[in-house]
This record gives C-alpha cells, structure tokens and sequence, in this order.
C-alpha cells in the first residue's frame, strides 16, 4: 500500500475514533463519510482513465462503478449539506435520489466484470434459491414491516426502494460468487467484495433501525459507510499493481460455492417457522418437524446428487486436460473453428505463432481477423466449397496476420467435423514454414547465383564424384575441351588426362586431350563439396607457348651479348698492341679482364636451366681460371678456392665476379704472394667473400684508402652495391672480407 494512501486511512481512522466523544459527532461522521467517498470517487475514476488505454476490457466496468459512486458522493455531500448546515430533516430529499440512482448503476458495474462466467442449469437453480430466500427475508424483515407501518408514504417508498436496491447489488453479488467467484484470483476483487458487503451491512442495518425506531444518529454503525469507502480505495491501489491483461480465474472452483444454496434454503426454512409459529397455525410443531425431515432428506439426496455429478465433472475435467496438455505441448499450430468460422479453441503453439493472447483469438471470426485481404475472398470460398461437397478436408499452404500485423506462411491441414451428416465445425493444424520457405527461397536464389557463376566462368568447370564420372560441366569446357556437354556427362575423366600425365594427384599441370586429339596443358585445381568433386581447369597452353618463345629469345640474348662483349675486349686488345705507354696498355689489360668477368655472367646464364640464376662456384672458377692462365710471372701462382655450392641472381653475382677478379688480379701483380685462396660460404642467411694472399702484406688498411687506384676504388663500390661489409687484414699477406645479403632479384622482361 503507498505511504499517503496509509498516512489518509490512518488520519480517517483516529478522526473517527476521536469524533465518538465529541457533541457533535454526527456532523463529524457524516463528513468522515463525504471525505472517504469523495477519495473513493477519485480513486475510481482515475482506474477508469487509466484503463481506457491499458486494459480497455475493464473500461465499461470501471465506467459504471464510478458512475454509481458519483451518484453516492452526491448523495452524502447533499445529506451533509441538509442535516449538518442547514438543519433540515434530510429523508427524504433529493439526497435519496442520488442513492437510488446508485444502486442500478454498481449492479451493472459488478455485472459487466470481464471474468469468465460458470452459468448451466444448476448454477441458475441455486440463483432462484437465493433469490427466494432473500426475497422472503427482506419481505419479512423489511418490506412488510414498512409497508404495513402507515407511515408517510414518501418514506415507506424510498425505505421500499432501498431495500430493492440492496437486494438487487446482493443478487449481482451472488452470481458473481455461484457464477464467477469460485474462479477469481484477483486480491483487488476480493477487497472489492469486501467494501461492497460492509456497505450492504450498513445499508441494511440503517433501514431496519429507521423502521424500528432505534436508530441513532454518528453512532459507528454510520462509520460502516466509511470504512466501506476506505476498502474500495485500497481495491483501487491494488488494481494498479495487478495484471489484468491475462485472465483472472484458476481452473477449479472453490467447493465452498457449490454448498451456498444449502445456507438459504435454512434461512428459508427459518422464516418459514418464524411465520408459522407467529401465526399460530395448529399442528405447526409437527408441520415444521416433518418440513424439516423432508428438506434435510431432499438435500442429503441432493448432495449425494453433487457429490456424483462433480465426480463425473471432475473426471471430464480431467479428461479436457488432459486433451488441452496433449494440444499445448503439441509442436504444431492446433485449433477448432464452429460452425460459423469462429475460433473456439486454440492451442499454446497457435498463440505464439500469432503472437496473441487467448483472448484475442476465441471468438473472432478465422477469415475476417487472420487472413489477408488479398487471400480473404478465395481461401473463405474454398473451404466452403470442400464442405458442400463432402470432402472430410484439404491441404493448404498460405500466409496469415498476427496480432502484431506481422505475416506468416503456415503449411494447414483442415479436417471437417460432422455429427449425423450436420457440419459442427473443423479442427485444423499447420507448421510455420515461413523460415523453411524463405530458406527455399535463398536456396533457390543461391542456386541461381551458383548456375550464372558456373556457366560464366571464364575457366572450365567440371564436376565429378568419387568415381570421377563427369555429372556436369559449364560452357566454357565444351569450348576448350571440344565436347558437346551431352558426350561430357558420364564420361570418365581420365579419358581427357594425356597418359603419360594419369597418375598421381588431380592437382597440378597436366596434359589433357581435346576431342580432335590435341593436347592441351592445363593446371588442375580440385574443391571438394560434399560428395562432388569440382575440377577448375587453368589453360597454361597459350602460356607455356608464350613462355617458351621468351625463353628461346632471353637464350638467344645472352650469347649475343657475350658476343659483343668479346668483340669489346678484342678491340681493346688491338688498341693495347698500338700504345707506345706500357701504362695505358696496362689500364686497357685491366679493363679488358673486368669485361671478361661480365662476358662470364651472360655465358653462365645462357648455360643455367632457369636464367634467373647461376651456380657461383662454376662462375667464380671459371674466373680464377682465366686470371690463372694470363699470368705473366716466372713462377706460377697457386690459385684455390672454397665455394660452396650456392645460386645467385644477377644483381649479386655480377658484383661478386669483379670483386673476385679485382682483388686476385691485384693480388697477382703487386702482392708477390705463392698462394691466393678465394672461399665463399654462407653464415646464418647471410654470405661471407675472402680473397686473401701470403705476399708481402701492407703496412696498415689505410694504405689502399689512400692510394687512389681505379682498383680499390671499385671494390668499393662493389661492396655498397652489395650492401656488404668489407674487412681487411694486413699481417701476413692480405685478406679482404666481404659479408653480404643476397640482393633480390628485379624483373626485367
């Protein structure tokens, strides 16, 4: 409950309590009462605000109860207005009015509460039982009394019109409870019933103190009329947090109803001695004790009667259970259509997949509610027409709307119910297969899409299985194969493999066979989907015929540019033989030697497989060997080498051959040395060049740095063309080491 609902209780509760020892209590009272209805008005008519947009089936209910609560808001402030300001007799006036105008007003609200009616045969038998019996009451008590007392006629009608008031909002009350109560669940009802029982008691209390003449005015029983007002509030703080979106009632209702009857059908009994005896009739002690037997044998007998009948009820209760499990844990949409297309039942699946509540569905017309308009017209008429003609049902695949206006396609199968040849109505299933269907749909789409790429494909495409027989292939392959698709399919793929290529794997270059014979190079590429193989041919032969032709150009060029080279150091010969200066003829000598160590480059790479690379070692000992049989010393030098087996491209070769030739020729002509040693060899990924000697060595590194020749200063060169590391070493001869990365390598064709 909130805190300023309480904090006003509590205030009206010790205001009350207090006003019982003041003089002028009853004008306190009768406020208190104003006050509380005036809240309880308020609290009403907010519920009925706030329910027109959240639970719209609570709004006519709510309307109705603040209505009539308006009404007895009017009623009490015009009493208080009369009694307590203006000191006038206040029964009866226009005060009455407003209360009677109450009554009809909150019989219709409690009426139209949207819970789920129990009404057969039985449950209106013991209404009339109620109804008589409280009827006889109220004449006994209270209508004849009033009547028969002469009074002012103005006061014994609104006296008359009250208690029928009252007995009116108590018969509503009891169908509520022998038609819907035992199905309630709802504490905001049941605080409800209570405000209304507490106001019918004081109702009731009131006129039978008016009549009697001993009522008293500010007493507690009119405090009745406020607490009653006070609980109305409270059911109103308790409907907010309620949901009343889902139903209100539990399945079984509470046994204590179906015995109520048996209470007034004692009070009758009661009344009935009550008159008899007041009367005076004869024989009425023996009357009354065989009314007695008789009613209480007839109600034994009627409630072994119950007893039977709610065992079989029980049992078919339980049986609709049962069903009702069976149809919920059901993995398919289950419903039943009467016989004029309303849905009666549906199962739990059928409201998720409509995305609805219960209530939403039962009751609505199939056709008019679910289906689309486009599809509203022929799906009516068809299912129509299968029941004239006395189908038992069809298959239908189509979409339907949900509550939310979403679409769903949902597979039905519609079954036609009949009892003595009378149409009753269908039970009918179905499967959403809107993800199935929009799955086909990308499937097929996919299909599509995979079919264009297929025949597009600028390569053939064949597909085979694990046998490789040919299932299928793309146009592209009947144009470089030389097949037509039809002499393709079925065929064996090794027929199409060149013989001398049919073993081994798949993949990779193979030689295939157009069907003139031909053959054709292909580099074979194999893709496995499920249990088809795809085979991607790459025709290399335009390729490789290419290939070939440049090949057989570079060949030609490297001859043809050693050639050259070899008329450029032969003319150089001839220029050396006409100087007269041993030095220039010297400088030509040099010049010659660096032209046969390029010369040697192009011949190595003539020689080579892949004329990319060439073997270092044949290329470093061809130059040895050249420099070696030009000495012109009387003693031969011992020329050695080291060189591990390694291939390099050009860019690293070249430097190496005039490297090597600078450093030995040098050591030939000025180092005086027995023995030159060349090694080569690789070091971590990286490559190590020694040229050394056992000559006379120098005096210290600086000495070459500062010499000047044409020699040194292209080595270098040579090595910074290298990205190297040169080191010398001057003890004992001289050693030049140059470590070096391979350089890469730089296309040219």
């Amino acid at each position: 409950m909130d805190r300023k609902l309480k904090i006003f209780i509590a205030t009206i509760i010790i205001i009350s309590a207090i006003s019982q020892f003041l003089p002028f209590k009853n004008d306190i009272v009768s406020l208190i009462n104003v006050i509380t209805n005036l809240a309880a008005f308020m609290g009403l008519s907010y519920a009925c605000i706030y329910s027109r947009k959240v639970y719209p089936h609570l709004y006519l209910t709510l309307l109705l109860l603040s209505a009539a609560q308006f009404f007895s808001f009017l009623g009490d402030f015009t009493w208080f207005i009369l009694e307590s300001i203006l000191s006038l007799n206040p029964f009866s006036s226009v005060a009455d009015i407003f209360y009677l105008l109450y009554y009809p007003l909150f019989a219709a609200g409690i009426f139209t509460i949207p819970v789920r009616r129990y009404s057969d045969l039985r449950s209106a038998t013991d209404l009339l039982i109620i109804l008589v019996a409280l009827a006889s009451a109220a004449w006994v008590f209270l209508i004849k009394p009033t009547v028969l007392g002469a009074g002012n006629f103005t006061e014994v009608l609104v006296s008359t019109l009250y208690v029928l008031g009252d007995l009116l909002i108590l018969f509503m009350l009891m169908d509520l409870t022998i038609n819907k109560l035992g199905h309630l669940k709802s504490r905001t009802l049941y605080i409800f019933l209570a405000s209304i029982l507490i106001l019918l008691t004081a109702d009731i209390s009131f006129t039978y103190q008016s009549l009697t003449g001993i009522y008293t005015e500010g007493t507690p029983q009119d405090l009745l009329w406020a607490f009653s007002y006070i609980l109305l509030l409270i059911a109103v703080n308790e409907f907010f947090k309620e949901d009343w979106s889902k139903p209100l009632y539990v399945e079984k209702r509470i046994s204590a109803v179906t015995y109520l009857p048996y209470l007034f059908i004692i009070l009758f009994y009661f009344l009935t001695a009550y008159s008899i005896i007041k009367t005076g009739a004869e024989n009425s002690i023996a009357l009354l004790a065989s009314l007695g037997v008789i009613i209480t044998l007839f109600t034994l007998r009627q409630h072994l009667s119950i007893k039977e009948n709610m065992a079989l009820i029980d049992e078919v209760e339980n049986e609709r259970r049962r069903a009702e499990n069976y149809l919920n844990v059901a993995g398919s949409l289950i419903m039943v259509l009467d016989e004029k297309d309303r849905v009666k039942l549906i199962n739990r699946r059928g409201l998720e997949i409509l995305d609805c509540e219960e209530g939403e569905v039962t009751g609505k017309n199939w056709f008019m509610k679910f289906v689309p308009p486009e599809d509203r017209g022929w799906r009516e008429k068809l299912y129509h027409e299968k029941i004239r003609s006395g189908e038992k049902g069809y298959h239908l695949t189509g979409e339907i709307l949900t509550c939310r206006g979403d679409r769903r396609t949902v597979s039905w199968h519609v079954v036609f119910l009949k009892e003595d040849g009378k149409f009753m109505g269908s039970i009918i299933s179905g499967d959403d297969v809107t993800e199935l269907q929009r799955a086909a749909r990308a499937l097929e789409m996919s299909e599509m899409r995979y079919r264009e790429i297929f025949e597009l494909a600028p390569s053939p495409i064949i597909s085979v299985g694990d046998d490789l027989i040919i299932r299928d292939c793309n146009r592209r392959a009947e144009s470089v194969l030389g097949y037509r698709k039809g002499e393709l399919h079925g065929r064996n793929l090794m027929d199409l493999i060149h013989p001398d290529d049919a073993g081994g794997e798949l993949e990779g270059e193979r030689r295939l066979l157009k069907s003139n014979g031909d053959v054709i190079y292909a580099d074979i590429g194999v893709a496995r989907v499920g249990d088809e193989r795809i085979i991607i041919i790459e025709d290399q032969t335009e390729i490789r015929r290419s290939l070939h032709e440049k090949e057989l150009l570079l060949r030609e060029i490297h001859p043809r540019v050693k050639n050259n080279l070899q008329i450029i150091s032969s003319l150089l010969s001839i220029q050396e033989r006409q100087l007269d200066s041993e030095e220039l003829a010297e400088v030509l000598r040099e010049s010659r030697e660096r032209i046969r160590s390029i010369a040697l480059v192009h011949e190595h790479l003539y020689r080579s497989t892949n004329l990319r690379t060439i073997r270092i070692r044949d290329y470093i000992n061809n130059i040895l060997s050249k420099l070696g049989q030009g000495q012109t010393r009387g003693v031969d030098v011992r020329i050695s080498s080291d060189i591990e087996d390694l291939e390099f491209n050009l860019e690293t070769s070249l430097p190496i051959g005039l490297m090597v030739n600078e450093l030995v020729s040098n050591s030939l002509k000025h180092s005086g040395a027995d023995n030159i040693t060349v090694t080569l060899r690789s070091l971590n990924g990286n490559f190590e060049l020694t040229v050394s000697d056992d000559g006379m060595g120098l005096k210290s590194p600086e000495v070459l740095e500062e010499s000047g020749s044409m020699g040194w200063y292209l080595i270098r060169a040579l090595a910074e063309q290298l990205d190297g590391e040169l080191e010398l070493e001057t003890d004992g001869g001289l050693s030049v080491t140059l470590r070096f990365r391979e350089l890469g390598y730089t296309e040219r064709y």
